[in-house]
């Protein structure tokens, strides 16, 4: 019964075939093909063969091929395919599987021999314009007898690598000017990536493992040789290809610490699409696992959130008992703890009159806000109101909110009225010790998305530092809550240690008066990160 092959492209390895070019053994065709053989030839049999693309890097594999392109002997005979098969025998079937217009000055084909029950063997051969063999190598093998694929073919531009998958090692071939393959000396080991056509790097290093460098000065990568090839910086994001099973010795101030390597991208930059993204050997290198952040692990307890952002940049998420250690608290248990609670008195009434907000500052500068009021929430109301704060001092902290955007705080001296520093988030609770502010932000639409700010202060203003996003519908069934009367979002236990009354609200546009308190202990490795900032 006659098999034949035809399955879409899927994940793919990139690799190779031990196999040698044949342009040596086969003896070249001088007989001169007739132009009425041409002319049938192209016009009736290549007509109906697939072309590849060559646009962008392609596999040459026997899943995605169709194999009805069956030829005649005489089709056989002219295009020395016995030869190049070393098959003489009457049971073989022989076809074009696909035509590879790498370059017009010669012609490339799939070709292959069909053993009913037995294999599909593939070769890339080449010929002269007029269908003179020039060279051909392996290029794919189907075990019928098994339906193992065992070998593929990665095409990138004139490189070839030909992979074998039981032993995940590629020969590397170049495809010459004048048609004929010249196998390199360098040893490949590819890893398994889809072959397909990534839209976008973000998309393309969505199939590795992102890790982020915890190394506060910076982490060296090296080869294979073991030789400094680069540098990541700290909380760069790492693309990792895969890691060693064993683990290596590393001292690092005095302290031993045994660590698998993680086998890496060093730039992804140089990736481009138009190579969809393929990974020169140059391009990876090996740095040690232990100098990651540990992975985020989404097991449903305190740990859990659903996004993380320092120093106003998006970061693949991590674990966050790294940073914190957090765990869901009853407030009674700690009120005779706390040691510093900010004192927020508003102060809207002495200063709003028709919605007209106007400050009057000790040198008697006016500073004034005006609300408004529009009719589409793409050009939404703006309130002003405006409190006073020791964490602040002698500061109006003014205050409005727009929907789609987090609440808004200016912060106006009362003595010259000038305007000293702006703040996005949650009201501001000012540490103790006044060197950060702790600030919950909810989404005015759905409020079951929330995001707790820890930021900085320098020089008297707040510098954005830390966002922790949390989605109260996603995975939070671990969450007890309860009814509360306190106004209060946070209560400072220490300079490192706070407590923060979180809203219950868990759907988009739905109310709660249901409260839950977490309390977060700040470990060295974020004041490590404050520090840098």
């Amino acid at each position: 019964m006659k098999k034949f092959i035809y399955i879409m492209v899927v994940l793919v390895g990139f690799g190779c075939k031990q196999s040698k070019s044949q342009h040596d053994k086969v003896t070249e065709s001088v007989s001169i093909i007739n132009a009425d053989f041409i002319e049938n030839f192209e016009n009736d049999f290549l007509s109906s063969v697939a072309v590849a693309d060559l646009k962008k890097p392609c596999l040459i594999t026997s899943r995605s091929f169709n194999t009805f392109n069956i030829l005649s002997k005489d089709q056989s005979k002219a295009l020395n395919i016995n030869q190049i098969f070393r098959k003489h025998d009457t049971i073989s079937k022989f076809g074009i599987a696909l035509d590879v217009r790498f370059d017009n000055n010669y012609k490339s084909f799939v070709v292959y021999q069909f053993d009913e029950d037995q294999k599909m063997l593939y070769k890339l051969a080449n010929y002269t314009n007029k269908y003179q063999f020039i060279d051909a190598i392996d290029v794919s093998y189907y075990d019928l007898t098994t339906q193992m694929n065992q070998t593929e073919t990665y095409v990138y531009n004139n490189k070839l690598f030909v992979h074998d998958k039981l032993l995940n090692k590629a020969t590397h071939y170049y495809l010459k000017p004048n048609g004929k393959f010249e196998k390199q000396s360098d040893s490949i080991t590819f890893n398994y990536l889809p072959l397909i056509d990534y839209q976008t790097l973000d998309h393309f290093k969505a199939n590795f493992e992102q890790r982020i460098v915890k190394a506060k000065d910076g982490l060296i990568i090296k080869d294979s040789l073991g030789n400094n090839v680069g540098d990541y910086k700290y909380l760069e994001t790492v693309s990792v290809i895969d890691y060693t099973a064993d683990k290596t010795k590393i001292i690092d101030n005095g302290q031993i610490i045994y660590s698998r390597n993680a086998k890496v991208i060093i730039n992804p930059k140089a990736l481009k699409k138009d190579q969809n993204f393929y990974i020169d050997k140059a391009n990876i290198g090996y740095v040690p696992e232990a100098y990651f952040f540990k992975p985020y692990n989404d097991d449903g307890n305190h740990y859990n959130y659903d996004g993380l952002t320092i120093k106003k940049n998006a970061l693949h998420p991590i674990a966050l008992n790294e940073l914190f250690d957090v765990k869901q608290v009853d407030i009674n248990d700690y009120k005779n703890r706390v040691l510093y609670q900010p004192n927020s008195i508003d102060v809207t009434k002495l200063y709003k009159k028709d919605k007209v907000l106007t400050l009057l500052a000790k040198n008697g500068k006016k500073v004034v806000y005006k609300d408004t009021t529009y009719n589409s929430e793409f050009s939404p109301t703006k309130t002003y109101s405006v409190t006073k704060n020791p964490g602040f001092n002698d500061m109006f902290l003014v205050h409005y909110h727009m929907v789609f955007d987090y609440q808004r705080f200016d912060f106006i001296s009362q003595s010259t009225g000038e305007l000293l520093g702006q703040y996005a988030g949650g009201y501001p609770y000012v540490s103790p010790k006044k060197d950060m502010v702790v600030s919950i932000d909810y989404d005015t639409e759905c409020p079951s998305q929330r995001t707790l700010f820890i930021d900085k202060i320098v020089d008297d203003k707040i510098i954005k530092t830390f966002e922790l996003y949390y989605n109260l519908e996603e995975n939070y069934d671990h969450i007890t809550f309860e009814k509360t009367s306190d106004d209060l979002e946070v209560y400072w236990l220490s300079n490192t240690e706070f407590i923060v009354k979180f809203w219950g609200a868990s759907e988009c546009y739905s109310d709660s008066d249901n409260y839950f308190y977490y309390k977060y202990k700040i470990k060295q490795q974020f004041l490590e990160m404050l520090e840098g900032i």
